[in-house]
C-alpha cells in the first residue's frame, strides 16, 4: 500500500505563482488578446489534435517528442454568489525562452472554429516554469478548455504547442453529491486564509506546469466536496478513496491505494464551518513506491448517510 501524507484540514494564503488571479507581475498579460502573434494561427489550431508543432510554409508540422512542450490545464471550482461556479483555470508548461499563452473556454461541443467562445485570455510568460492563472464565473454545464503556449524561432516560424481538456461544473448549490476537479502541484501550508482558487483553506496548492513527477520526490492532490446530506449546521459524514491505476499496454490496471480518509466530526475538527457548504480534501503521495510509466489516480466520495457517490480522476506520469 502506498505511504500517504494526508491533508484533510481544509486546505491559505496566495502563493506568488497563483498571484497571477489578482495582480500579474511583469511582464503584464496584453490587454487585447486579438495582438496575438499567433492570433491569425487560431483557426488552424482550434482543428489541429494536443501536441507541438512548427509553424512555418508547410504549414504544422509536429515536432519531434524531445522538442515537445507539455501543456498542462487544471482547474479549481468554486461556489460563486448565484448559481454561476468561479472556475479557477490554469495553463503549465515549462518553455526554453519567453512565451506567449492563450486560453480560451468554450461551450462543449461547439465547433472547432471560433463560435462557442465564452472566455478568451491571453498573457506573456518568461523562460521556465510557466504558469497561467485566470478566474472566470461559468454556470453548471460541460465546457471545452483549450490553450495554445507558443515562442518565435530564429528565422521567424513560431513553436506551437496545444492543449485541450473537458470541464465539467457541478452544481454546487443543491443537488446530488459533488467533487470538483482534481488538482496535482505542490503544497504549502501558510496560516492566511483565502477564498480563491487553488487555496484550499490553510494549504495552498501550486500547481503542475507538467504530468510528469520524479520518482524521488511526491505528489500533491486536493479538490473540494459539496452537497454532502446533513442537517443545518451539521458537519459531514464522508469517506473518500484514493486508488491508483496503471497504463499498461492492455489498459488500465489496478496498482495501489491508500487507506480510505475520513471526513466526519472527529477527523474535521472544532474550526471546521459546514454552513460553507463545501470541504477540501486531498493526500501527499510520495512516488518513491511507484513503477516508471503513467499513471491514473481515481477519486472517490461517498457521503454515508445517503451512500451516494462522485468521482473525479487525474493523470500523472512517474518519470526517472
Amino acid at each position: 500500500m502506498v505511504r500517504p501524507s494526508v491533508v484533510t484540514a481544509a486546505f491559505a494564503a496566495l502563493l506568488p505563482v497563483v498571484g497571477l488571479l489578482a495582480s500579474p507581475p511583469a511582464p503584464a498579460p496584453s490587454a487585447t488578446p486579438a495582438a496575438r502573434p499567433f492570433d491569425a494561427l487560431m483557426p488552424r489550431l482550434a482543428a489541429a489534435e494536443p501536441g507541438t508543432y512548427l509553424v512555418g510554409k508547410a504549414g504544422l508540422v509536429a515536432v519531434p517528442e524531445d522538442a515537445r512542450i507539455p501543456v498542462m490545464l487544471q482547474t479549481d471550482v468554486l461556489k460563486g454568489p448565484a448559481r454561476e461556479a468561479r472556475v479557477g483555470i490554469v495553463v503549465g508548461a515549462d518553455v526554453p525562452q519567453a512565451a506567449d499563452v492563450r486560453l480560451r473556454v468554450k461551450t462543449a461541443g461547439a465547433s472547432k472554429e471560433a463560435g462557442g467562445v465564452l472566455a478568451d485570455a491571453g498573457a506573456i510568460g518568461t523562460p521556465g516554469p510557466l504558469r497561467l492563472v485566470r478566474e472566470f464565473s461559468l454556470p453548471p454545464g460541460d465546457y471545452d478548455v483549450e490553450a495554445v503556449v507558443g515562442h518565435a524561432k530564429p528565422g521567424g516560424d513560431l513553436i506551437v504547442a496545444v492543449g485541450r481538456s473537458h470541464l465539467s461544473v457541478p452544481e454546487l448549490r443543491s443537488g446530488p453529491l459533488a467533487v470538483t476537479p482534481v488538482v496535482a502541484g505542490e503544497a504549502a501550508m501558510t496560516a492566511r486564509p483565502a477564498r480563491v482558487p487553488f487555496v484550499f483553506g490553510k494549504t495552498t496548492l501550486t500547481p503542475a506546469v507538467s504530468p510528469r513527477f520524479r520518482r524521488d520526490r511526491t505528489i500533491s492532490v486536493a479538490f473540494r466536496i459539496y452537497n454532502w446530506t446533513a442537517k443545518a449546521e451539521e458537519k459531514p459524514d464522508l469517506t473518500v478513496d484514493y486508488l491508483f491505476y496503471e497504463q499498461g499496454t492492455k489498459g488500465l490496471h489496478f496498482f495501489n491505494k491508500v487507506k480510505p480518509q475520513q471526513l466526519t466530526a472527529d477527523t474535521l475538527g472544532t474550526a471546521f464551518d459546514p454552513a460553507a457548504g463545501s470541504v477540501a480534501a486531498g493526500m501527499m503521495i510520495p512516488l518513491e513506491a511507484f513503477t516508471l510509466g503513467d499513471f491514473q489516480l481515481f477519486v472517490k466520495v461517498t457521503d454515508n448517510r445517503n451512500k451516494q457517490t462522485a468521482e473525479r480522476r487525474v493523470a500523472f506520469t512517474v518519470a526517472p
